[in-house]
């Protein structure tokens, strides 16, 4: 604002009084005659001469927009509700004839009986006024036009436009209005008459009306009307009605919120109800009967304010109320305000207010969700500072569909730490939120969109021992020798496997593969962010050390609730991740819209790549029934939890609401599982299958996609079988197919002694052509020679049979002879045999013959 000069004289002596009463009466008479004969004041010389005092008037001669009321709305059962209010001065604009009969004629009889017969300045007042600053007298000279326009100043002039270092609109303008000076008064004259030209008496007294200050941050009539009494303006009574327009006289004395000034506000009141009966507004009879009201605590109604989140009407919206809020004064992320130009600009206009604000949070499922988490997440406990939150998104667009924690909201210093708090543990910083959470293995989702993206099969089988590995990142090697979870330890997995199981060992093998920059920036196309803000790959994360291998299983940047559900929308969407959306519509207090924030979703993954991942995070969910809520849809999940199990998560979807939950420290390294064991650490599954419960009765899931099949077979090759061969047969056929072949330890085994008896990985596993297989050679203590087919020795003499026996390779010994009597042609034939010929069996099974001979039973010497 440009600088201001005004004379301002204090009268300190009766000199200086009358110095000053006979300046002040010179310009008022000017600008009180100019109200009677304008043309003469206009076409005078001394208007000529610079006197010009309808021109140019500036906004305060106008009856511009107050403060008042905007609400925040939510959905329930499919219908706009209000959830919050918020405002700088608790106002709601209304008409004259909602004002009701009894305030306006109040404020006529107590503030200005002829204000329906001056031009804005009331000339008698402006004497006895005058007259009193030199005897010592009292009596008030500002006519209800010109209180109108000391409060427009103020409303303008005062106004805060940062709320960190409460700098106001026009300081020094501000000041002049808590400064009696002649120059204050005569400026208040001059934008008086201004108003009196423009405006009806009508609209005039209607501003007067809804701009009032009536105490405690209430302005205007109707919501004075509703604090003091609970009902609106139109329903006040006379005795009501005076004792509301008692408290412009001071607001700070005369409001009714103490019993302190019952008796103060009284004794004003029935004075202005005696002005209405001298004016002739009301009889003698209602007269009579308004004064014997006492003002005490029957007759007031006083309604709690409901000015902010901490004033929700839903217990559940505290923090979401909060999170737009933070929306509506931050810039987007192309840097433009929702609410104008600059912050400043957005900050005027949230306290001008007047807006209606439809929101996407679906109250009915928030208040389940709230209800779930009180349940299994106490605000209360006292072994460490225990904290849960939950974010859940519509898949198919990003809308916010609840937000709710464990603690209530209160963002006051008189908050109980224990049980409230004003940070969002959802969001970051930026959003009113915390520096977030380690997100432990649910990172490890990141790493498989990486790895499916470089053309890698989830099928494939990797090496999960335990050993130090060096990962590639963008700022050097990082070495890393990682343990799984509660010990458990596997020599080799596929890639699926190692989720379900959620093994360090196998995420950071594929990291061994992979780049973690690019898993990181996979990471931020998906929504995931860091919760202090910027990218995982700024400057500052480096330099503490986040870039290394431990980032690839949760172990390095904090994240938020917010992101990880951002990540799980972008899956179930088919790779397509939308921006969070909030803020539906915006209605502005003359009826039109603003534009809220545009929907923002871009392909993040391909299609193929999110149906494999899809297929993977199902089969999780499938193999981890603790954390697959009830009912047939489909749902894709991944827990995390960090070192000590300070934090634990799960995160996931169906096909229709992405959902994150965190449960753990909000500070502090206490370990849950120390603390409460497994039900301890469960609670975060508990909490996830109830909310997902809750969401699917409301937004009924379907069918993910069907995982694309060349996406899910990536370059992964069957690895050969070459069980039986010599080694030097096996290392030809698995060198001319790409492998690397390493001859393993002897084994005890079924094939012959000194043959392959099996491989590492085994035949058939989906393998990296590079993967190097190692041969295990049998020691043939296991072995069994193969079956073989009994020869036909029918015809054959008793000779030839035994030497075809030894030819088929069984042992002749093994013959068993029955001799019967045949004749001399057939004596020493093999008559009949059993098995029959072709028959497979060992080689050392025997076969019974009849060889004939002279009479049964006798050898006759063959």
């Amino acid at each position: 604002m440009p600088a201001r000069t005004s004379a301002k004289h204090a009268p300190g002596s009766l000199l200086g009084s009358l110095l000053g009463l006979i300046g002040f009466s010179v310009v008022a008479g000017l600008l009180v005659s100019a109200t009677v004969t304008p043309a003469v004041a206009v076409a005078s010389s001394t208007a000529n001469s610079g006197l010009d005092i309808f021109e140019n008037l500036p906004e305060f001669a106008q009856i511009d927009e107050q403060s008042e009321v905007s609400t925040i709305y939510g959905t329930l059962d499919g219908n706009a509700v209000p959830i919050a209010e918020f405002y700088s001065q608790n106002r709601e604009i209304i008409t004259l004839s909602q004002a009701g009969q009894w305030a306006p004629l109040a404020a006529i009889a107590g503030e200005d009986r002829r204000f329906y017969d001056h031009g804005g300045v009331d000339a008698p007042s402006i004497a006895r006024a005058a007259l009193g600053q030199v005897t010592g007298g009292s009596g008030g000279a500002s006519s209800l036009t010109m209180q109108l326009v000391r409060q427009q100043i103020v409303e303008v002039a005062c106004q805060i436009v940062d709320p960190e270092t409460d700098e106001r609109y026009d300081p020094e303008l501000c000041a002049d209005q808590t400064t009696d000076s002649y120059g204050r008064k005569l400026q208040e004259m001059r934008f008086a008459i201004g108003l009196e030209q423009r405006y009806t008496k009508n609209e005039i007294l209607a501003a007067y009306l809804n701009i009032a200050n009536f105490g405690n941050a209430t302005y205007g009539i109707q919501a004075a009307a509703q604090r003091y009494f609970g009902i609106d303006a139109s329903q006040l009574s006379i005795a009501q009605a005076a004792s509301i327009m008692t408290i412009v006289q001071n607001p700070s004395t005369l409001n009714l919120f103490s019993p302190d000034n019952y008796e103060r506000n009284e004794v004003r009141r029935n004075y202005i109800i005696d002005a209405m009966l001298d004016v002739g507004y009301i009889t003698q009879e209602q007269h009579d009967e308004a004064v014997a009201t006492p003002v005490d605590e029957a007759y007031m109604n006083i309604q709690p304010a409901q000015n902010g989140c901490i004033a929700s009407y839903y217990g559940s919206t505290g923090f979401f109320c909060d999170y737009v809020t933070e929306l509506l004064q931050n810039p987007q992320a192309d840097g433009s305000y929702i609410l104008g130009g600059d912050r400043e600009a957005a900050t005027r206009t949230l306290a001008l207010g007047g807006m209606s604000i439809f929101t996407s949070i679906d109250v009915g499922l928030n208040e389940e969700v709230q209800a779930t988490l009180d349940e299994y997440v106490p605000n209360n406990e006292t072994r460490l500072e225990y904290g849960g939150a939950v974010t859940m998104l519509e898949v198919s667009t990003g809308r916010v569909l609840a937000m709710a924690q464990n603690k209530d909201y209160d963002d006051t210093e008189a908050h109980d730490p224990l049980t409230e708090t004003g940070i969002n543990f959802n969001v970051g910083p930026e959003y009113g939120g915390g520096n977030g959470f380690q997100p432990g293995s649910g990172f490890k989702i990141f790493t498989l969109a990486a790895w499916i993206q470089a053309g890698y099969s989830v099928n494939t089988s990797l090496d999960t021992s335990r050993h130090e590995r060096t990962v590639p990142t963008c700022v050097g090697p990082s070495r890393f020798d990682p343990q799984n979870n509660e010990g458990l330890n596997s020599s080799r997995s596929t890639v699926t496997d190692i989720f379900v199981n959620s093994l360090n060992t196998g995420t950071i093998e594929m990291g061994t593969r992979l780049d973690v920059c690019d898993v990181l920036e996979t990471a931020e196309s998906m929504g995931t962010t860091p919760a202090e803000g910027g990218s995982f790959l700024d400057q500052r994360y480096i330099d503490r050390g986040d870039i290394g291998a431990s980032a690839l299983i949760g172990g390095s940047t904090n994240v938020t609730p917010m992101g990880m559900a951002e990540a799980f929308q972008t899956i179930a969407n088919g790779g397509v991740h939308c921006e969070p959306i909030a803020i539906d519509r915006i209605v502005a207090r003359d009826g039109t819209e603003l534009q809220p924030p545009a929907q923002d979703c871009e392909q993040a993954i391909t299609p193929e790549v999110a149906s494999v991942m899809q297929f993977v995070l199902q089969e999780v969910t499938n193999r981890n029934p603790l954390n697959n809520p009830p009912g047939s849809a489909p749902v894709i999940s991944k827990t995390g939890t960090n070192d000590n199990v300070v934090q634990t998560w799960v995160n996931g979807a169906s096909s229709t609401v992405a959902t994150s939950v965190w449960v753990g420290n909000i500070r502090g390294q206490v370990g849950i599982f120390g603390l409460g064991g497994r039900a301890m650490w469960n609670v975060r599954s508990s909490v996830f299958t109830g909310v997902m419960a809750s969401a699917l009765e409301r937004y009924p899931g379907g069918q993910f996609l069907q995982p694309d099949a060349e996406t899910l077979q990536g370059n992964a090759v069957a690895l050969p079988n070459v069980a039986s061969m010599t080694p030097d047969e096996a290392r030809a056929t698995l060198e001319g197919a790409g492998f690397s072949v390493v001859v393993g330890s002897t084994v005890a085994g079924a094939q012959e002694a000194g043959r392959v008896e099996y491989t590492s990985p085994g035949a058939g596993s989906l393998v990296l052509p590079e993967t190097s297989v190692t041969l295990l050679i049998s020691d043939g203590s296991q072995y069994a020679p193969p079956d073989s087919a009994i020869p036909d020795l029918e015809g054959q003499s008793l000779g030839d049979a035994r030497s075809s026996m030894t030819a088929a390779g069984f042992d002749p010994a093994n013959l068993q002879i029955t001799w019967a009597q045949a004749g001399n042609g057939q004596r020493c034939q093999v008559l009949d045999q059993n098995p029959d010929p072709g028959t497979n069996g060992p080689t050392s099974s025997p076969v019974s013959i009849v060889v004939g001979a002279q009479r049964d039973g006798q050898d006759p010497g063959c």
